[in-house]
């Protein structure tokens, strides 16, 4: 909050403690103020208007259908009101009054002809907008509350996904950005990512790490494995992997907003954080982002990303990224995964060769080439391919451990060229992204990939980084095939805010297609249906 709303935030606390919040028990051992001051916390770190912050602060004095304490009775509303503001008041008494079933399906959005089902004491039911508003204060609810016995953590993620999805016509409410990682996000998997990270807690060194690892991929937004693992790695002494668990850890805590392991509250996780950074400073060894911009700048770069979208006639100006410093080969050891596939080599090597046939198919893309080029994918434009992900899953935890990028914006599979190929010269379509190869077969001859104005040929075992939005061509003009590991990353130019940012962008994307898909396929068969429906009617009149 601003310099000039902190005294109203203070006055609402004054008043909550007055009231006896402090004393009313709550979940967890906690008591209804802590409850209230958090989720109130969270709505702020959610980027929420004041309002709706405040609105939080008071969401539950009323009593829920959930919570039967009462810290004020609703006959003074007009004098919360006088402290909150009107608007943050009324949510909080719809907050009280409002049954959750029908608002958690979803019926505001398509029985808004209906009469109310409550009654609001004579006022005006909830507007749309009122009831986006209820929507977000419930995901916060949850989202503060939820927790094991042992305050271990609960199962709430894909609850918060699933009430995202009542929020993405909104025209008030904007949901969290890290929800959109969660698009295709379950109860299945949000039980795996607990398990992996208990198991993790308990396990032995070497078991703990790929057990935190695997929680870590599974659930994409989640802080606390990364947390672990970077301590793990600061105790081996691995810098650069601590680094870089450390850099992911804070901004998924940013983005949740709160913890997913209640046991650690959000300020002794960020100070935990910051305690491990101090480390990589003591140490004395650079970020790979040292010369990325701030904060506030990485902001205003982004917008001007994406108030590109609206330029007519310029059907590049969602792809290119303003003012990224670009030069055609990136040195590998700047990039965490790359340390990480070279290590495994063997093994990743042994998986992708051991891929049947069947699973390749010829490359799509329009391309100019000459002769066969074949592919396996296992992210295409944020879309998992589950078979091949199995099939390789040493290959796969190496990319869901480490930052690449597994959103619309890129792309990760096995590049087959068969003899005599060769991939005319062309170029990426964006330069939010440069590409890794990892040279997993590389037959002796004329094989050879150019970007610029430099050819340089791969080495078994051996990554290789460069900026694909650069022309660039690769040939096999040898009697045996060529197969790499193809594998995007963010731009290094891009700071951590600006992949936090780009990653929400593309997740609400996708998330939102997946919910045109579903729409447009209902309507698909709705009108097969009619279709059907017609000619058996026409049938029928001509017998």
């Amino acid at each position: 909050m601003t310099s000039h709303e902190q005294p109203a935030a203070e006055a609402l606390l004054a008043f909550l403690e007055s009231e006896g919040a402090a004393g009313l028990p709550h979940g967890g051992g906690r008591t209804l103020l802590d409850h209230l001051r958090e989720t109130c916390a969270i709505v702020q770190r959610w980027g929420q208007p004041v309002w709706l912050q405040r609105a939080a602060l008071i969401h539950s004095v009323y009593g829920t259908e959930a919570y039967a304490s009462q810290a004020v009775s609703p006959a003074r509303r007009a004098e919360v009101a006088a402290l909150a503001g009107e608007q943050a008041e009324r949510l909080a008494y719809l907050f009280s009054a409002t049954p959750r079933r029908p608002l958690f399906a979803g019926t505001h959005l398509w029985a808004r002809d209906l009469p109310p089902r409550v009654s609001y004491e004579g006022r005006d039911p909830p507007s749309r907008s009122e009831l986006d508003a209820l929507v977000l204060l419930h995901m916060a609810n949850l989202a503060e509350q939820a927790r094991s016995a042992d305050g271990s953590p609960g199962r709430w993620l894909a609850r918060i996904r699933a009430l995202t999805e009542l929020l993405i016509d909104s025209d008030t409410i904007t949901p969290p950005l890290f929800t959109a990682q969660l698009a295709a996000f379950d109860t299945t998997e949000e039980s795996l990512a607990r398990r992996a990270y208990l198991d993790g807690t308990r396990e032995d060194a070497e078991e703990g790490t790929s057990a935190l690892a695997l929680a870590a991929a599974i659930c994409p937004v989640v802080p606390e494995p990364c947390m672990r693992l970077a301590e793990g790695a600061r105790c081996r002494g691995d810098e650069a992997s601590m680094r870089s668990w450390a850099a992911q850890a804070r901004r998924r805590l940013e983005a949740l907003g709160t913890t997913w392991d209640k046991r650690r509250s959000f300020e002794e996780c960020w100070a935990l954080i910051d305690g491990l950074e101090g480390s990589q400073a003591a140490g004395g060894f650079a970020t790979p982002r040292a010369l990325t911009p701030h904060d506030d700048d990485a902001r205003r770069r982004f917008r001007r990303y994406v108030e590109g979208f609206a330029d007519d006639g310029v059907p590049s100006s969602g792809m290119i990224y303003p003012d990224l410093p670009s030069r055609p080969w990136h040195d590998p050891r700047d990039f965490p995964l790359v340390d990480h596939l070279e290590k495994h080599f063997a093994e990743i090597r042994a998986e992708i060769i051991a891929l049947h046939d069947a699973r390749f198919h010829r490359e799509s893309e329009r391309i100019s080439r000459t002769g066969d080029w074949d592919v396996a994918f296992l992210y295409e434009r944020g879309r998992r391919h589950d078979d091949i992900c199995a099939a390789c899953p040493v290959t796969t935890n190496g990319i869901e451990t480490y930052p690449s990028i597994r959103t619309m914006a890129g792309l990760i599979y096995v590049s087959r060229l068969r003899p005599d190929t060769h991939i005319a010269a062309h170029r990426g379509p964006t330069n939010l992204r440069v590409r890794c190869h990892l040279a997993i077969e590389v037959p002796r001859g004329d094989c050879a990939l150019r970007v610029g104005d430099e050819t340089r040929r791969w080495e078994e075992g051996r990554c290789l980084v460069f900026d694909d939005y650069f022309e660039h061509e690769a040939w096999n003009h040898t009697d045996g095939d060529r197969i790499v590991l193809i594998v995007d990353l963010w731009h290094p130019g891009l700071s951590e805010t600006e992949v936090a940012l780009l990653e929400g962008l593309h997740g609400y994307a996708f998330l939102h297609a997946r919910r045109l898909g579903r729409y447009w396929a209902a309507n698909a068969r709705a009108a097969e249906q009619a279709g059907q429906r017609a000619s058996a009617s026409g049938r029928d009149a001509r017998t």
